[in-house]
């Protein structure tokens, strides 16, 4: 019956720890995948049926990496809802980046990146600014440099229109550091467009269009077509600001081959900006016209604006006034669409509030139904034990039968019990006589000590002031037969042991046997006392290959 009753208890652990062990594995899983195979490490975090109902330290997990995936599939971070529970959660178990546990902390600067990504998309500077200046700090103290250059980059973004000056340097640091990793020719395609929108905003176009070139190069050598607009319509930008209208209008003109539809409608303006700067202002129109059907309305505002600049130059003044209504139309389309934007982002945020309480309350309700699962299983324990107790009667028959085997195997016991004391006797007397020679071995050195102490005395009288205390070699070699015949051959020992050993190392090791202080060694050598802890010192390291400061040399000469 007791048997059952812990296979109960073990199920019900089973099945409650179960999930858990799953949604770890498998977020592992992912995470082995990233960067590499972005495919499989999402595949894995879709098998994560409920995240909400992961615990805490998994649902920050999670968020991380779900974040991870989502941004390099330029999906962006528009929204908080992942990333800031990961974010407060790692910030919280790493005490805001103070931690020396590297996994924590590279997640928690991992966090502060992405979690600035939002505040970017949001525009509140400040804080972008503040979490990526964490996100450095914490990338550069674990190495991990893949973070460091992103952050170092984002903090270049920024600060492009307030501070290109400052922008340009965070944007080499970010340039400096992908170079020590070269992880992904993506990213050196955007910091180096980057640099030439700094230089650029920083008036300096013939910087800017080295950084454009050099970018549009490598992701022509790519095949990164998008990123070859980008850099073709910079290019043709740059030539326009430096008033070289017909290669800004070739330039143009190539990028809009590589534009695919999501970019193909900047890239239509920018391309007739180049045809208007070449008076070509029939084909400029057309191409604005074409724009003017586009459902961006930040776009559908620009074609207007144009197209009203382009009617004043011709005298088109009959068109003029619907090209100036239908540019404030859109503007006002686009106010009234970022407010029902904001409208619903509050709604989702409010849903999620409500959904996270109500995960909450349901969390509660289930430890509440453990409790009561695990009172049931006490209390039918108690129940097993009460029926249980009536079969005691029974079992103390039982023992009595068992009583004179008991006695005998007692009596066994006994003399077992005997024979090891015997041996415990045995063995403190083999102690006792091991610390005798000990104490024996003691007093021998000791009296050495006194006998050297005392010729060095005599020697110091015998000599004047300007003589100093000089040790034959007699004296040495006395001390060495003296010392091998007390103390069981230890100049011997350490001469076989430390062939390489000079004379003043066996000295110096006899002297620290017989026990004696800096002081008594220092009067011997006629050398100062931290001399003589310095040659001390040396002798451990070089000498006895001892390295650990906590190892005395004294220790080491005393366990030869």
């Amino acid at each position: 019956m007791k048997l059952r009753f812990f296979l109960l208890v073990i199920v019900a652990l089973v099945l409650l720890t179960g999930c858990e062990r799953d949604a770890t594995a498998l977020l592992e899983r992912a995470e082995a995948c990233l960067p590499a195979r972005l495919d499989s490490a999402e595949v894995c975090l879709d098998s994560i049926g409920q995240p909400q109902r992961l615990n805490d330290a998994q649902k920050a997990w999670y968020g991380l990496l779900r974040t991870y995936v989502d941004n390099r599939q330029d999906k962006g971070v528009d929204s908080d809802s992942l990333i800031r529970d990961s974010y407060e959660y790692y910030r919280e178990a790493s005490h805001a980046g103070q931690t020396s546990d590297m996994t924590l902390l590279r997640r928690y600067a991992q966090s502060c990146y992405y979690m600035a990504l939002y505040y970017s998309s949001c525009d509140s500077t400040k804080q972008c600014e503040d979490l990526l200046n964490q996100a450095i700090k914490g990338s550069e103290e674990c190495e991990d440099w893949h973070t460091c250059y992103l952050a170092y980059t984002q903090l270049g973004n920024s600060t492009l229109w307030g501070n290109p000056d400052y922008a340009i340097q965070q944007s080499k640091k970010a340039l400096d550091i992908y170079h020590k990793i070269n992880d992904d020719v993506t990213n050196e395609v955007l910091i180096l467009a980057q640099l030439a929108v700094g230089f650029f905003t920083f008036a300096e176009p013939d910087s800017a269009l080295n950084f454009f070139f050099k970018a549009y190069e490598l992701a022509e050598k790519n095949n990164l077509l998008k990123y070859q607009n980008e850099m073709l319509m910079g290019i043709a930008d740059v030539y326009l600001y430096r008033g070289e209208n017909e290669k800004a209008l070739s330039y143009a003109k190539r990028g809009i081959v590589t534009a695919d539809s999501i970019v193909l409608t900047s890239s239509k303006l920018t391309l007739s900006q180049c045809y208007q700067a070449c008076d070509s202002l029939e084909k400029s129109k057309e191409i604005l016209e074409s724009v003017c059907h586009d459902a961006n309305l930040t776009n559908k505002y620009f074609a207007y604006r144009d197209l009203s600049k382009i009617s004043i130059q011709i005298h088109d003044y009959d068109s003029l006034s619907t090209y100036v209504d239908s540019a404030y139309e859109s503007l006002e389309e686009r106010f009234l669409l970022s407010q029902l934007e904001k409208d619903e982002y509050y709604q989702d945020n409010l849903s999620k509030q409500i959904e996270k309480e109500k995960i909450q309350h349901e969390a509660e309700r289930n430890k509440w139904v453990l409790g009561a699962t695990i009172f049931f299983l006490i209390m039918l324990a108690l129940f097993i034990y009460n029926v249980s107790r009536n079969r005691i009667v029974v079992e103390r028959h039982k023992r009595l039968n068992h009583l004179l085997s008991q006695r005998v195997e007692h009596t066994k016991h006994l003399q077992e019990q005997q024979e090891k004391e015997h041996v415990i006797m045995e063995n403190e007397k083999e102690i006792q006589h091991q610390r005798d020679i000990i104490r024996q071995k003691a007093m021998t050195l000791s009296i050495l000590q006194k006998l050297l102490l005392e010729k060095l005395h005599h020697m110091s009288q015998t000599l004047s002031e300007a003589e100093k205390i000089q040790m034959t070699r007699e004296t040495w070699t006395e001390m060495e037969q003296l010392l091998n015949a007390t103390d069981n051959g230890f100049v011997a020992r350490l001469r076989q042991q430390h062939k390489d050993f000079k004379e003043e190392d066996i000295h110096l090791c006899m002297l620290i046997r017989l026990k004696m202080n800096n002081t008594v060694v220092s009067n011997i050598y006629n050398i100062g006392v931290d001399a003589v802890k310095k040659r001390k010192l040396n002798l451990k390291k070089n000498g006895f290959k001892v390295s650990d400061s906590s190892i005395r040399l004294e220790d080491v000469i005393d366990n030869l």
